[in-house]
C-alpha cells in the first residue's frame, strides 16, 4: 500500500470538475456543426460521503518512520554540522554526547571516516555508530576488542556502548608494468600506494628503485585488504602476501610466512629476505651525497670526509630505524642539528641527523624495532636543504651502509619447510594466474 498521504476531498472535487470541463470542450471542438434543440438546464444537488480511509489519514497520522543514512566526516567537521548533514535536529542527543564519557568520543571526529545514523522523520536520532579507533591490520583476529561507539535511544534517554570492530579480510591481486617509476606504475594499475611502500621495504637491499628499474619491468602482487564490516569507510591495506618482480631481466620474489607468532618474507625456495638492517631508512628518497673520503663541504667550502650517506626528501618525511636497538642519544648536536643515535648488537650503531623532529617516545633508553618511525626529515644544523644524513658504525668507525655486508636472518629448519610449502603453495598459484592475465592482455 502506498505511504503517500491522500489529497483532501475539496481538491479532489475541483480536479474532477476541471477534467470534466476539459473533456466537454474537447467534445465540442470535434462534434459536427448542426443545429439541435438543447435540453433545459437543470440543477442537481447530491450529497457525497467522505471515504473513511481519507478521514483516518487526515485525523490520525501514523507513527514516524526512521531512515538510515551514512555520511563521511569532512575536514574540520563538528558534531553539529555532521548532524545537520544527517538530517538530525536533536538537541537532546547533543547534550547526551557532551556529558557521557563513552559518547564523548564522538566529539573528536576524524576526517574520512563514516558515521551511520538512524533518524526519524522528526529529526530525532534513534541510533548512531562511529568507529573512533584505527584498524590493526597485523592482528589475525576476526575483530578488535573495542574501537567503535554505538549510541541508542532507550526510553526517554540514550545509552552509549563500546563495541568491538568486526573485520573483513579479503585478498586482492594486481599487475603493474614499469613505464617511469614504481609509484607511477602502481597508480596506473589501480593498486593502492601503500603496496609500493611495502615492496620497497621487502626488497630493500635487493633492488635499487632509483637505478635498477627499466621500462617494461613487470610486477605481480597479492596483498591483503582489511575493512570494517558494514562500513562505507575505505579499506585499509594489510600486508603483502606474495610478489614477483621482474627487474632488468632478474626475477625477485617474496612470500609471507608466519614462523609461529613472528612472520617474515622468504623467497619461494625458502631463503629469508630479512636483513639485520635496512639500507634505506627513508622511503623512496634520492641519494644526494654518498659515502666519501674526500668531498667538498657545501657550507665550509673545503674538502673533507663525508662518513655517511645523505638521502634527499621533503621536510616531514618519515625516518625509520634501520634495525632493532636502543636509543643512545636523542637531542641536538651542533652541525648535526636534531640527531638520533641508536645502539644495536655486535658493536653496531646508526646515526640519523638534520631531523625536523622526533617521533613520540623516542628518548634516551627507549627500545626501537626495525622499520619503526623515529623522526622526520628536516634541515636542522649545518644543512643546505632538507635531507637525512645517515651513518653506520662498526665498533665506532663509520662504514658505507650501502656496501657493508650484513648478516642474513636464520634460514628455515627442516621442521618448518613442510609447513612453509603448504602455507605458500596457494599464493604461488595466484601469482601464476596473474601470469595468464598478462599473456592474455598482450595477445589482445
Amino acid at each position: 500500500m502506498s505511504q503517500f498521504p491522500l489529497p483532501s476531498f475539496p481538491k479532489v472535487a475541483t480536479a474532477v470538475a476541471a477534467t470534466l470541463t476539459l473533456a466537454a470542450v474537447t467534445a465540442f471542438g470535434t462534434a459536427p456543426l448542426r443545429e439541435v434543440e438543447l435540453p433545459p438546464v437543470q440543477t442537481i444537488v447530491e450529497s457525497v460521503a467522505i471515504a473513511a480511509a481519507v478521514q483516518s489519514t487526515e485525523s490520525a497520522p501514523g507513527p514516524l518512520q526512521p531512515y538510515v543514512r551514512s555520511e563521511r566526516i569532512q575536514r574540520g567537521e563538528t558534531l553539529a554540522s555532521l548532524l545537520d548533514r544527517l538530517g538530525a535536529t536533536d538537541s537532546e542527543f547533543q547534550k547526551f554526547v557532551a556529558g557521557d564519557i563513552r559518547a564523548r568520543k564522538l566529539m573528536q571526529l576524524q576526517a574520512g571516516r563514516t558515521v551511520t545514523a538512524e533518524v526519524d522523520e522528526a529529526g530525532r536520532v534513534q541510533a548512531l555508530q562511529y568507529r573512533y579507533a584505527g584498524i590493526d591490520t597485523e592482528s589475525v583476529e576476526a575483530s578488535q576488542p573495542s574501537g567503535r561507539v554505538t549510541i541508542h535511544r532507550e526510553g526517554s534517554g540514550f545509552v552509549a556502548r563500546d563495541e568491538p570492530i568486526v573485520l573483513e579480510r579479503q585478498v586482492a591481486m594486481g599487475i603493474a608494468e614499469i613505464r617511469t617509476s614504481l609509484f607511477a606504475a602502481i597508480d596506473a594499475a589501480g593498486i593502492p600506494d601503500p603496496v609500493a611502500s611495502q615492496i620497497a621495504d621487502i626488497l630493500d637491499g635487493e633492488v635499487d628503485f632509483n637505478r635498477d628499474l627499466r621500462r617494461g619491468d613487470t610486477l605481480r602482487v597479492v596483498y591483503e585488504v582489511v575493512r570494517e564490516a558494514d562500513s562505507l569507510d575505505p579499506p585499509t591495506i594489510g600486508r603483502i602476501l606474495a610478489l614477483e618482480f621482474s627487474v632488468n631481466r632478474a626475477r625477485h620474489e617474496a612470500v609471507w610466512f608466519d614462523r609461529g607468532g613472528e612472520g617474515e618474507y622468504f623467497s619461494f625456495d625458502g631463503r629469508s629476505l630479512r636483513k639485520a638492517f635496512l639500507q634505506h631508512p627513508v622511503e623512496f628518497s634520492r641519494i644526494s651525497s654518498g659515502f666519501s673520503n674526500a668531498r667538498m663541504h657545501p657550507i665550509l667550502k673545503y674538502t673533507r670526509e663525508h662518513k655517511g650517506v645523505d638521502f634527499a626528501a621533503p621536510i616531514g618525511t618519515k625516518v625509520r630505524s634501520s634495525g632493532d636497538g636502543i636509543v643512545e642519544f636523542a637531542g641536538q648536536q651542533r652541525g648535526y642539528g636534531n640527531v638520533i643515535e641508536i645502539r644495536h648488537r655486535n658493536g653496531i650503531s646508526t646515526l640519523y641527523a638534520h631531523l625536523n623532529g622526533f617521533a613520540s617516545g623516542v628518548v634516551q633508553g627507549a627500545k626501537v624495532a626495525q622499520g619503526e618511525v623515529i623522526g622526520y626529515v628536516g634541515t636542522t644544523g649545518w644543512s643546505t636543504g632538507p635531507h637525512l644524513h645517515y651513518e653506520f658504525k662498526v665498533d665506532g668507525d663509520q662504514v658505507d651502509p650501502l656496501s657493508v655486508v650484513l648478516p642474513a636472518a636464520a634460514p628455515l629448519d627442516e621442521s618448518e619447510r613442510e609447513r612453509f610449502a603448504a602455507q605458500t603453495s596457494g599464493l604461488r598459484t595466484r601469482l601464476a594466474q596473474l601470469d595468464g592475465v598478462v599473456r592474455l592482455a598482450r595477445f589482445e
